[in-house]
């Protein structure tokens, strides 16, 4: 006799979801790293990677409220519960489908764990360089990063923060010492963290730089089209 593996669909997903009512005691994602999510697939797809292999009944109710969160954001009002639910179930068969994640039955419940190719997504998602948010009026105040990075020990990542704000547009003052016109602490923490270096990297408000300094750095800024 030949035994079928049990497949799930988005009902089943959704059925499996339904009795998660309960709310996350703490979201696995930081305000920081949600904010640099835009699509409910990549909100699931980025707490099964924190949470690692685990069940859909473990991680549902971090989905669902991550996913009301970043609903929030986008249109500025909260999703029922039923709403959410769906959303959820959608995002989990949108990544197996996908071959991002792989869904198994056991005793407790649907076991959700990373595909090769879904480590390869999650490794894409950390790399995206995401704008600094630039206000309506400048305050004329700058933006100080310290990076003093051992790089004996921190190559790599002193490397991958000097990549990220030679991409983002960073002033090098020197080579420890990088400045920029608008609030950067977010990116900063996310950045520092991903990389393992936040203990050496210090983020600093500056109200006044020699006049030379100041019009080199407008100068700098203008010309990116960043100021």
């Amino acid at each position: 006799m030949i035994m079928r593996k049990k497949q799930i669909n988005s009902l089943g997903i959704y059925k499996s979801l339904a009795g998660a009512s309960k709310p996350a005691s703490r979201l696995v994602l930081s305000e920081e790293q949600l904010a640099r999510l835009t699509r409910t697939a990549e909100v699931a797809l980025a707490i099964v990677a924190v949470a690692g292999i685990t069940t859909l009944a473990m991680i549902a109710p971090n989905v669902l409220q991550a996913i009301d969160k970043l609903f929030l954001k986008k249109v500025g009002s909260r999703l029922s519960h039923k709403i959410a639910t769906r959303k959820t179930a959608q995002a989990f068969y949108y990544l197996k489908r996908s071959g991002l994640i792989q869904m198994r039955r056991s005793d407790s419940g649907w076991k959700i764990f990373l595909t090769n190719l879904g480590k390869e997504k999650i490794k894409a998602i950390k790399s995206e360089v995401k704008l600094i948010p630039k206000p309506k009026m400048w305050d004329r105040r700058w933006w100080l990063v310290a990076a003093d990075i051992p790089t004996k020990d921190y190559r790599q990542g002193a490397d991958l923060l000097r990549r990220k704000l030679k991409e983002l547009g960073f002033y090098s003052l020197q080579r420890t010492l990088w400045l920029y016109p608008y609030d950067p602490r977010a990116e900063i923490q996310f950045l520092a963290g991903e990389y393992g270096i936040s203990y050496f990297v210090t983020v600093m408000e500056v109200s006044r730089l020699d006049m030379e300094d100041e019009k080199r750095l407008k100068d700098h800024f203008q010309r990116l089209k960043i100021l």
